[in-house]
């Protein structure tokens, strides 16, 4: 069973107990992304974090990696999909891009 091993939310928490609001974070293209796609039908972005890191939990990177989309359902049937891979990659520019629009 799959479990939450990555606290998102980290870099936004402050001293009092509130989190910062989550910004857009942009997800840099990597010659070793994945692609895929998608299939209104049977696919979700859980299922595909899934599919390529062995845990739904990173769904949020897919969908990062893919702007011109809000959310899921406003992805069309048969649109090519990127995932960000391999996944430590992946978090490790998620965290860099978090830090560098909190510093700004």
């Amino acid at each position: 069973m799959p479990y939450k091993d990555f606290d998102r939310y980290i870099q936004l928490k402050n001293g009092d107990g509130t989190t910062e609001q989550m910004p857009f974070v942009k997800i840099p293209i990597n010659t070793s992304d994945k692609y895929e796609a998608w299939n209104k039908e049977f696919d979700r972005l859980d299922k595909l974090s899934q599919k390529y890191y062995l845990n739904p939990f990173y769904d949020f990177l897919i969908l990062y990696a893919n702007p011109q989309y809000l959310s899921e359902f406003d992805i069309p049937e048969g649109a090519v999909i990127r995932i960000p891979f391999p996944l430590e990659k992946a978090k490790s520019s998620y965290n860099a891009a978090v830090k560098q629009i909190l510093e700004q």
